[in-house]
């Protein structure tokens, strides 16, 4: 029995750092933990070891020994930090049953992504041009299919120094239908350009969706897409 006690603090020794000083026994360990109330906590709520055992008055490791007795697989580091980043669930919710013009507004946002998007930042969606018609519909995809959380939602744009920033701003704001304060606007300090050669007085603006797991959605979706293509 000692042997077994040793081998389980072994696997958990963080959950007994975190624990301190408090003593820990078998005995203590063996509260029963409903197993439907765990699940609900740790899967439904997204509460960490941690914060279950908060709530319910035992230690983190009586949490974490009941866990692995209902073989319960525990999130690892990477979706710890989505959890916490994202306390109140997705900022994205997909709609699934789709009118035949959301087909087309959901295949058009698919191609725009796949043709013009940014691919370099696994966590983020991106997307830049000059053209303000093309950011438009990006948009839309993104409010009307993905059903985004707006205030995740960002506009970089860059405009040659000598242009006027807050026109800028303004501009983009009204086409887009975007709050000022979700936009940023930088002065494009490459000494090459000339204001001659400046396609646009309201420079070139980039949307930016930060999210880990609609970013894997949106690779993951453009994929299965272009192989239903070349079939």
């Amino acid at each position: 029995m000692r042997g077994v006690w040793r081998s389980w603090l072994a696997r958990h020794v963080d959950i007994v750092e975190v624990i301190g000083s408090n003593p820990i026994t078998p005995t203590t360990l063996k509260k029963m933990i409903n197993k439907n109330k765990l699940y609900y906590l740790y899967y439904n709520k997204k509460l960490s070891v941690i914060d279950i055992a908060k709530k319910l008055g035992v230690t983190p490791a009586t949490i974490s020994y009941w866990m692995d007795k209902y073989s319960y697989r525990r999130r690892n580091q990477s979706e710890s930090a989505y959890v916490k980043q994202n306390a109140f669930g997705d900022p994205f919710d997909i709609k699934k049953k789709l009118t035949p013009k959301e087909k087309e507004l959901f295949i058009a946002g698919l191609m725009l992504y796949w043709s013009e998007g940014a691919k370099s930042q696994k966590y983020v969606a991106r997307l830049g041009n000059l053209d303000g018609k093309m950011l438009q519909v990006f948009l839309k995809f993104l409010r009307k299919i993905c059903r985004i959380d707006e205030s995740r939602l960002r506009l970089q744009v860059r405009v040659y120094q000598k242009f006027d920033r807050e026109k800028a701003k303004a501009y983009w704001a009204k086409l887009l239908k975007m709050p000022q304060n979700n936009i940023s606007v930088h002065p494009h300090t490459d000494k090459r350009s000339n204001v001659i050669k400046q396609w646009s007085p309201y420079g070139i603006a980039t949307l930016e969706f930060c999210n880990m797991k609609f970013r894997q959605w949106l690779d993951k979706t453009i994929s299965e897409y272009a192989n239903v293509l070349i079939r």
